[in-house]
């Protein structure tokens, strides 16, 4: 496995953090640990690709931001939108996901009768090069290995089209298999994060400023009501700090300090007294802007999320809108001055952040 360039020992033998270089995903998996990870049953393995799968959430973007490593690869075509099922076409991808200090907030998924998230024990506890991680598979997201590796929080995924377990990409192969296929990577990971000098484990992380949960401000109600075509609106708050479970997810959300603001009417969700379907919110993260850049500039997210323009943007904002092809149901993620948004609604999503521009402005 590359280690990348070599480090002139200190007198004592270590390595001087002046000589030491910062680990890249290249550092902790060499192409070889991730092959493994795609082999299908009749014993074809397709080269991986670096590429990040397109998502439907910003904490699944944000982990760069906290000062962790994000690394992604892919066999197959390019997932597209997230919000389809793209039934023709094979693909899978794999994550490695690195938080520092997260390891004493560790905790792993839950494998129960499909798949859900939280404290407990998971399917099947494996030890890789020493160390106890928790592993599983479920319909969604499909199959991990986590673990808290010295200090930090990591969280291997493997994701594909997943009609069944072992349907899809992976037909033909068992759970246990397909984690079986997933330890040399696994293995790697580890290894490296163990063997790395501090400081080739310090990434750039983004200035986090600590605000409490607010659902003014920007979120202007009524120009929002408006939008909505209702008379007036509340909101209620939804911080991943109240929530009682620990998972991958909700912990990324909670050191980022992302937050929800669940739009109602008469307590009840807006969409909900229209439509019987998913209720319109907003996701604020508060410095996360360069979450955005991200999303329309990477190639699998690039060409899944397209590009919407946005009444009110200014120069160097960016704004994506995905949408179902079932229901009205659309996402729109765009950026306003140093901070990330997240509009999901079965209402016109591109005039609630209009709003929320107008408001801001």
């Amino acid at each position: 496995m590359h280690r990348g360039p070599p480090v002139e020992p200190s007198p004592s033998g270590a390595p001087t953090p002046e000589a030491a270089s910062v680990y890249t995903c290249d550092d902790i998996a060499a192409l070889d640990d991730v092959a493994p990870v795609f082999v299908t049953a009749d014993g074809t393995t397709p080269p991986p690709v670096a590429a990040i799968q397109p998502a439907l959430s910003l904490n699944e973007y944000a982990v760069p931001a906290l000062g962790g490593l994000s690394c992604s690869w892919r066999v197959g075509p390019a997932v597209g939108n997230p919000m389809q099922d793209s039934l023709a076409t094979d693909w899978a991808y794999v994550s490695v996901k690195v938080v520092p200090g997260g390891a004493d907030s560790w905790a792993p998924y839950v494998v129960g009768d499909g798949f859900s998230l939280g404290d407990g024990p998971s399917g099947t506890p494996m030890t890789i090069v020493g160390i106890e991680a928790a592993t599983g598979c479920g319909i969604e997201p499909g199959c991990f290995i986590s673990a808290p590796v010295g200090d930090d929080w990591v969280e291997i995924v493997l994701s594909t089209r997943w009609n069944s377990l072992d349907g899809g990409y992976y037909s033909g192969l068992t759970p246990d298999a397909i984690l079986a296929q997933m330890q040399p990577l696994a293995a790697s990971v580890f290894t490296a994060l163990t063997d790395a000098h501090p400081g080739q484990l310090v990434w750039p992380a983004v200035d986090l400023v600590e605000r409490e949960p607010d659902c003014t401000g920007a979120l202007g109600s009524q120009g929002i009501a408006t939008a909505l075509g209702v008379d007036s609106l509340e909101y209620e708050v939804r911080s991943q700090s109240t929530v009682g479970t620990t998972y991958f997810d909700n912990y990324v959300a909670q050191r980022s300090g992302v937050f929800s603001c669940s739009v109602q009417v008469d307590g009840v969700p807006v969409d909900l007294i229209a439509a019987g379907l998913l209720g319109t919110s907003v996701t604020v993260g508060y410095d996360l802007a360069g979450l955005i850049d991200t999303m329309v500039s990477t190639p699998d997210s690039q060409a899944a999320l397209p590009t919407v323009a946005l009444k009110g943007a200014v120069e160097g904002e960016h704004a994506v809108q995905i949408c179902t092809d079932i229901t009205h149901f659309c996402i729109v993620f765009f950026s306003l001055g140093q901070s990330a948004y997240q509009v999901q609604s079965n209402s016109d999503t591109v005039a609630i952040a209009e709003a929320i521009i107008a408001e801001a402005r």
